[in-house]
């Protein structure tokens, strides 16, 4: 937590309204989140620190742009939160699938209505406004009065990318912390602690990301993307060719024994990998526009013969026993064994053909 921010919690002195400024992927909103979560819990408050987790303080208030037409999506802003607290506004409308969101009046008047309440639970309530910058013509005026005269105990939080882009008479009346850019061994040292992704490939990301760690993480995303890709398509020629020499049969023992060897993690992973993909076969098969994109290129593999493989014969029966393979590993089954067994089944419930994949 930055320096100044940290300084406030320490004399007591939190000024109404605070605007944490700074590039995507600097790590505002998650400084804000935290920063209301310093002075909402105490370290041993078990109960406090859950509500955060799952973004259900009382006393802690969401605004956020939304579609016009649709404006009852807060579970799919705390999920967003909890999978992308790096996230930026483009990753938000691609999240809830909506060309345009701003932040309306009636959201301002709503929050109004919301703050003249006494608190819940704490001595103060705060309000999070995430990208100030979509606020409409009327909904900043809004804003505006409530800034030149806020309810007491009341904290606004604003989250934002570009100054330029929000009203002189709102930044004149709000304390501002400015963000730079993660340096590079800041994103490096986040990669190899909290994702444990090795030296070489930290180093690289790291590069790649130029100090956005929004930036960083969807590499790190691509990358364990390609990685399932390459390990789901090398398992599963060799599960075709069994039958026909032996030698691939010892090729799924090895598999086996290298998922083994991966965490907990990525073992689950993977199995969720493959009921992605046999779902999109089998999607792929019945109506081919359901799926725009070919979901394997790698190493020419043949998408098209894949397909004839699954159907409404064996999809269901297929997916029953990856989410049994799921079941016993997270009963710390031995891996090595749920896998082979796993992939003999599914060996069977194959329709035989003889195309090569």
């Amino acid at each position: 937590m930055k320096s100044e921010i940290i300084h406030l919690l320490k004399i007591n002195k939190i000024p109404h309204a605070i605007l944490f400024l700074g590039p995507e992927g600097c790590g505002n909103l998650i400084t804000a989140i935290n920063f209301s979560k310093k002075i909402f819990c105490k370290e041993d408050d078990h109960s406090c620190l859950l509500k955060f987790k799952n973004f259900q303080h009382p006393d802690l208030h969401f605004i956020f742009p939304l579609p016009k037409k649709n404006q009852n999506i807060f579970n799919k802003w705390s999920i967003f939160l909890k999978k992308q607290p790096y996230g930026c506004f483009s990753d938000w409308i691609k999240w809830i699938k909506s060309n345009e969101c701003f932040i309306y009046k009636e959201q301002i008047e709503n929050l109004l209505k919301k703050i003249t309440y006494k608190s819940y639970e704490s001595d103060y309530k705060i309000i999070i406004l995430w990208m100030p910058e979509k606020l409409t013509l009327y909904s900043s005026n809004k804003l505006l009065k409530i800034l030149e005269f806020p309810p007491k105990k009341t904290i606004f939080l604003l989250v934002g990318e570009n100054e330029n882009n929000i009203l002189p008479t709102i930044l004149s009346r709000i304390f501002l912390i400015r963000f730079k850019k993660f340096s590079f061994k800041e994103i490096k040292k986040f990669l190899e602690k909290k994702l444990k992704i090795d030296t070489i490939q930290s180093k690289q990301i790291a590069l790649k990301a130029e100090g956005n760690l929004n930036k960083a993480l969807k590499l790190v995303n691509n990358l364990q993307e390609n990685y399932l890709e390459i390990n789901f398509i090398s398992w599963i020629r060799n599960l075709f060719f069994i039958k026909k020499n032996p030698i691939f049969f010892e090729k799924i023992i090895l598999f086996s024994k290298k998922i083994n060897f991966w965490k907990k993690e990525t073992q689950i992973k993977f199995l969720l990998y493959l009921i992605e993909i046999f779902r999109k076969a089998f999607l792929q098969k019945y109506n081919n526009f359901l799926i725009k994109e070919i979901p394997l290129t790698y190493n020419k593999f043949n998408w098209t013969n894949f397909c004839l493989f699954i159907h409404k014969q064996n999809i269901e029966q297929i997916n029953i026993e990856i989410n049994k393979a799921i079941y016993e590993i997270e009963k710390n089954a031995v891996v090595e064994i749920v896998f082979l067994d796993l992939s003999l089944k599914i060996n069977e419930l194959f329709k035989k053909s003889n195309k090569i994949i």
